[in-house]
């Protein structure tokens, strides 16, 4: 056995619970109330019958559901397994981390920052919100640091990042230095994780990919003499993106530049929202093009992943992080934030 066995059949039992397609058919369409009272008929009931009737119910009932639906989940596993997928479940790590760090720097109140946490990692709820109640960014830093969170590596990164952060407030800063931290010891992980991790590499590195290629346009618009002055380089470990072609996507002139510099082999995920964002040039149109295009891949290829690999595990918490999504998209589409139609396009099948 490797490792992952018990585990991977605790969550194939729980996938039961997973919205499917009659189940959206059902929800499509409705105003909040009938939403609310339509999901009480799924795996949603203990959350939906304790909730009321507006979108911050709804996102309660969906950020407790997921809550519910993740933690505990590493304790399935044993040995080099359960490190992969504390890897994993790092994403929710680095997220509360910098949902904290945002909040010092602003000044946002502890409870508002952290009340949509998942807090299914080595991040507890109770220390984000110990750490949100610091008051200021240095301090929460200093806080996680001295209890090397989310990892020993990113904490001394963090530590470093926040004598900076004193000198000139830089929070762009921070927030590169501790998520490639945070990136570069999950890559380390699974590549430590054998075949059994393969596939959760490969899944991985495309998202890496896909953000290290925002990244570049990003820097791009930033600098319109195109000359690379002042370029962190803070591209993402871990993907299979060549710098050389993060380079030339940046300093291309046009935008049908950026596309036939980002159109090399094995790319062609990429080609489609490109050529929308070559029309529009919407970043964020075209971050939820490559993401939603991404997870609808991934989750048709690691449900049918080796069962007794990582491929399962990855598989359950972006289905129920898609999930989460589709039931926020139905809440804006239930309040005329969106149109139904709108929203029925967008939904991503989760099983």
């Amino acid at each position: 056995m490797t490792g992952y066995d018990y585990g991977n059949t605790r969550l194939r039992a729980r996938r039961a619970g997973l919205l499917r397609g009659e189940h959206y058919a059902a929800l499509t369409g409705r105003d909040l109330p009938a939403l609310v009272t339509a999901l009480a008929a799924t795996s949603y009931r203990p959350q939906a019958q304790a909730a009321g009737a507006d979108l911050k119910s709804l996102d309660w009932i969906v950020h407790d559901h997921m809550v519910t639906a993740l933690a505990g989940v590493s304790d399935f596993y044993r040995g080099r397994a359960r490190e992969v997928v504390g890897a994993l479940l790092g994403r929710f790590d680095l997220h509360a981390l910098l949902t904290v760090l945002r909040a010092r720097h602003h000044g946002i109140p502890a409870d508002a920052a952290t009340a949509l946490l998942v807090p299914v990692g080595a991040i507890s709820a109770q220390t984000a919100r110990r750490a949100a109640r610091e008051p200021d960014l240095p301090a929460a830093a200093r806080f996680f640091a001295a209890r090397r969170l989310p990892d020993a590596d990113t904490a001394a990164a963090l530590l470093g990042a926040q004598h900076r952060y004193e000198i000139d407030g830089d929070l762009a800063l921070v927030e590169e230095t501790v998520t490639r931290s945070a990136r570069a010891r999950q890559a380390a992980v699974l590549a430590a994780g054998g075949a059994e991790a393969t596939q959760v590499t490969t899944a991985i590195r495309r998202e890496a990919d896909d953000l290290n290629l925002l990244l570049a346009l990003r820097l791009r618009e930033g600098e319109p003499d195109r000359s690379g002055a002042g370029d962190r380089e803070a591209y993402l470990p871990g993907g299979s993106v060549p710098p050389l072609m993060l380079r030339a996507i940046r300093r291309a002139p046009a935008r049908q530049d950026v596309v036939a510099a980002a159109g090399g082999p094995g790319h062609g995920s990429w080609r489609g929202p490109l050529a929308d964002w070559s029309e529009s040039g919407d970043l964020a149109a075209l971050h939820a093009a490559l993401e939603d295009e991404r997870v609808r891949t991934q989750l048709r290829v690691l449900r049918g992943g080796d069962p007794l690999g990582a491929a399962p595990v990855l598989h359950y918490v972006l289905a129920h992080q898609a999930q989460a999504r589709n039931l926020r998209l139905l809440g804006q589409a239930a309040v005329a934030a969106v149109s139904h139609n709108q929203a029925r396009r967008q939904l991503v099948a989760s099983v």
